[in-house]
């Protein structure tokens, strides 16, 4: 006990206020701390997730749900794990994870990480595709929103990096270049060279729908350069079948063989084998090697990832450069046939931008009643948490007015209870001699608090001359000299054991393993040296942690007595 038992009870108002309060912040922050295993198994999957995500999955595995005590590590769950599964490829819900966790986030003061979390659930979303992508995209600008004010380069840029691959998905060619544009210059700023050349990757794709053909030339030669400066050979592929794509509609085959002799140098045909199979039947063909390219054609239709428009489209170039009209004009009409029905598909899509704006308007007038709800909802806890603190107060006072002096008295008695029973028999002849008087005085005490007799006078005079025999037995120091001098006797030398290990040790530190080896308990002790049972184990722990690295017979007998209560 840091104070005495009266200026205790004299901070009892306080002392009901902050209990009051801190339930209150118990009850709004959904509960008590997770405990510290399960925050290290998500903070360690929120760290590994992208670079090793099956390992990043194995930890969110073993994560208990319902060992997440508060709002805020459930939101932080279901923010990690969907990025999990997002970087494991596979597809997750929105609705009960990234949802949850922009619900959460969105009403909080944490932008970043509500920014982290509209970003996640746009790539769910965007990853769903059709009528999602506006709502992704409304996500995203929400996201883009939150952290503008934010240093963290890296994020800003990789929304709007999605901002443009969603604009390009809804043919708003010129929107998703300005994001694109503004990613690059994020990346740039952090120093991210890789996020960079990714964005320039897809500034030339872009480019090349628009058909300026040069300068999707020079943005994806660019990234070629990177890739082989990195020897980034899955970038480099991706780079490699743009170039092709872009050989092919330039008519440029001198291009296209210095792109397939790419393929061959770096052996980074790691996908789109048909793609690049079609690439060289078409160079063939341009060289007059007809059959040759025929050939080839028929080895990449039985390919594992056939793109028959690829190949459609090969076989009408095919027959063109060999002067064969009636096969190509054949290829030719079945090429722009699937180009139609792509075309078609593209303009059945419900326009993105009105989309989007039809999304927004919805979001604001829900946020307009969320906002008038809450402030409705604020009123009525205020008042309510007033009438109880109120109520509450009126109590106390009651109660102080009528028991201040038996509360004292209660606690009191109760704590002396338990020191009087941690005494062992062992040293109960040492310390009879020393304390009998002291303690045949608190018994007496004792018998007259639990016969209930006497008027509020007398229980007062009782009660001071408790608290002046507790203090005596604080500060009698002759008597801690002669428990000392039996304990050490009883236990074998262990205190001139313990005074040889740690001669610096602190008087009060001292003081408690004296009292730790007569056979108090930590309870007990707290009462002898005005402390607290916390802080009498904390004592204990230190003087053991102390005689860790001792590996002598004396330093483990003294940790073992320390241990024994």
């Amino acid at each position: 006990m840091i104070l005495s038992i009266k200026s205790l009870y004299r901070n009892a108002g306080r002392r009901v206020v902050v209990l009051f309060a801190l339930v209150c912040s118990v009850v709004a922050l959904g509960g008590c701390a997770t405990d510290s295993r399960t925050m290290k198994l998500l903070l360690d999957a929120e760290r590994v997730a992208q670079d090793s995500p099956e390992e990043a999955m194995h930890l969110v595995e073993q994560i208990d749900r319902s060992a997440l005590r508060s709002q805020h590590d459930m939101a932080r769950y279901r923010l990690v794990k969907s990025e999990v599964m997002y970087y494991n490829l596979i597809d997750s819900d929105s609705d009960s994870l990234t949802g949850q966790a922009v619900n959460y986030y969105m009403e909080s003061e944490h932008h970043h990480e509500a920014a982290r979390a509209l970003y996640q659930h746009a790539l769910v979303l965007q990853r769903q595709g059709g009528d999602h992508l506006a709502e992704a995209m409304v996500a995203l600008i929400e996201a883009k929103g939150r952290i503008a004010l934010s240093d963290d380069c890296r994020l800003r840029g990789l929304i709007c990096r999605s901002m443009g691959d969603i604009y390009a998905a809804g043919c708003l060619f010129a929107n998703a270049l300005e994001a694109y544009a503004e990613a690059k210059e994020l990346f740039d700023r952090a120093g991210l060279e890789y996020h960079s050349a990714n964005v320039v990757y897809d500034m030339g794709a872009m480019q090349i729908q628009l058909r300026e053909f040069e300068s999707a030339r020079e943005l994806l030669e660019q990234a070629l350069a990177y890739s082989i400066e990195v020897e980034n050979r899955r970038f480099m592929c991706g780079v490699l079948h743009e170039l092709l794509d872009l050989a092919i509609y330039m008519d440029d085959y001198q291009m296209c063989s210095e792109v397939l002799g790419y393929f061959e140098q770096y052996d980074s045909l790691l996908f789109g084998e048909s793609h690049y199979m079609a690439a060289e039947a078409m160079l063939l063909s341009h060289r007059g090697m007809k059959h040759e390219a025929e050939a080839l054609l028929d080895r990449a239709a039985e390919t594992a990832d056939v793109e028959w428009a690829d190949l459609e489209y090969a076989r009408y170039i095919i027959y063109r450069n060999t002067s064969d009209s009636a096969k190509a004009l054949y290829w030719e009409e079945r090429s722009k046939h699937a180009q139609d029905r792509l075309m078609i598909e593209v303009l059945e899509q419900p326009v993105l931008n009105v989309q989007i704006e039809m999304l927004q308007g919805n979001l604001q007038a829900m946020r307009r009643e969320q906002q008038l709800v809450r402030q409705r909802n604020t009123v009525i806890y205020s008042v309510i948490a007033l009438v109880v603190v109120l109520a509450a107060y009126y109590l106390w006072r009651r109660m102080r007015r009528k028991n201040e002096d038996i509360a004292h008295y209660v606690e009191t008695i109760h704590e002396l209870s338990v020191a009087l029973d941690s005494v062992p028999r062992e040293l109960s002849s040492s310390l009879g001699v020393l304390y009998r008087d002291r303690f045949s005085e608190l018994n007496s005490l004792c018998d007259i608090y639990y016969d209930h007799s006497g008027s509020s006078r007398h229980k007062n005079m009782v009660f001071n001359k408790l608290t002046e025999t507790l203090d005596a037995i604080k500060s009698d120091g002759e008597r801690f000299s002669e428990l000392e001098a039996a304990v050490n006797e009883y236990r074998d030398g262990l205190l001139t054991r313990l005074k040889r290990l740690l001669p610096k040790l602190s008087e009060r530190d001292y003081r408690v393993a004296v009292y730790s080896f007569a056979g108090f308990s930590a309870r007990a002790i707290s009462i002898f040296i005005d402390s607290d049972p916390v802080s009498v184990s904390k004592i204990k722990y230190n003087i053991k942690y102390k005689l860790k690295s001792d590996d002598s017979e004396d330093a483990r007998l003294v940790v073992a007595a320390l241990s024994e209560k």
